[in-house]
Formats: C-alpha cells, sequence, structure tokens
C-alpha cells in the first residue's frame, strides 16, 4: 500500500546530490508538489532545506541531544502514540524519563537552534499521520552516530511511524533480494 507522507523529515541529507537510501531527491521533489511538507535537520541551508517548512541549522555534532528535545516535548505535551509504545515497545518509562534531561531550553543551548523552533518542530512531526525521518551521511559518520540514530529511530516510534505506509517501513532483506531478483535489478 502507497501512502504519501505527510511530512518528511531530512536530518543530515542531501537527496539532492546523493541518496544511496531509497529517498531519492526527485522524489521527495514530486512528493512536495503533491503536498508533502518537509522539516530540514542540516547546518547547511541546501535546496530542500531552502523549501522546507522548517530549517532547523543544528550544530554539527548535537543531532542525538534534538532528538532527545522532540521526545521531551512530544512525550511531556502527551503527543506520542499511546497504542502504539503500548503494544509495540519495550522501556518507555525509562526514555521519558531519560528525555527530562534535555528539556528545549537546555537543547537549544547545545544545538544552537531557537527554543520555539525545537518546539514547533516536534509538534509538527508528532501531529503528522503518517510521517517519516530519513538521516544521512551525517549522522551515520559522526562519533556518537549510534546514539543518534537510536535516538531518532526511538522518536519515530513513540510517534507510531514504524512500518506504516508512508511512515519509515521496515524491509525485510530476504524479501528485498526476492524483489530485485524478480524485476532483473540484481542477477
Amino acid at each position: 500500500e502507497y501512502r504519501l507522507s505527510e511530512y518528511v523529515i531530512c536530518w543530515g541529507k542531501a537527496p539532492l546530490a546523493s541518496d544511496p537510501d531509497v529517498l531519492h531527491g526527485h522524489a521527495l521533489i514530486d512528493m512536495m508538489k503533491r503536498g508533502t511538507k518537509v522539516i530540514t535537520i542540516d547546518p547547511q541551508l541546501t535546496w530542500i532545506a531552502g523549501r522546507s517548512e522548517k530549517w532547523l541549522r543544528v550544530r554539527p555534532g548535537t543531532d542525538a541531544a534534538l532528538a532527545l528535545g522532540f521526545m521531551n516535548v512530544i512525550i511531556n505535551e502527551d503527543l506520542y502514540d499511546h497504542e502504539f509504545v503500548e503494544n509495540w515497545t519495550y522501556g518507555f518509562e525509562a526514555l521519558a524519563e531519560r528525555v527530562q534531561e534535555y528539556p528545549p531550553s537546555k537543547v537549544a543551548e547545545i544545538t544552537w537552534i531557537p527554543e520555539e523552533e525545537i518546539v514547533a518542530a516536534a509538534r509538527m512531526y508528532a501531529a503528522a499521520k503518517p510521517a517519516t525521518i530519513h538521516w544521512g551521511l551525517a549522522v551515520d559518520m559522526s562519533k556518537n552516530g549510534v546514539i543518534t540514530a537510536h535516538a531518532i529511530a526511538c522518536l519515530v516510534g513513540i510517534t507510531g511511524n514504524i512500518d506504516v505506509p508512508g511512515g519509515n517501513v521496515l524491509i525485510d532483506q530476504a524479501a528485498s533480494l526476492e524483489f530485485g531478483y524478480n524485476y532483473g535489478i540484481w542477477e
């Protein structure tokens, strides 16, 4: 089933220049033409960032704090997906406790993003159904990339945007290989 994402967060990603992870620049532009809104998290003003609903100019290396700040807002304002959290997550109480250490005011100091922008972006993402987050090499290659990726994955999870059309879809590797062989992508 295909469904257009209401919001796409491009997190440290340049889909127009390079993208090995499925969200290609031309597809994102087509989605934007059809109504998808974009939040860009990137120190650089990219072409996509200039056309996004919101551009969060994050201080390099502080992405994990930003994800924790988003979760602080979403959990404390009761914007998370209760049903998904109850049925599909483990350790939510510990996560909710941990994000209390990252209120938007502290995250603003760490990331250099104004507090009101952090809060607004977190609310936009939490309210959108479905929404997706795509991160790029800026996250993968940073020295705290694993921690950042875990924080972003938790953010996707608490909003219930995992494995739903228009959200972050999980792909079974065997199924993707079968698809590739059946459609001549791989030989």
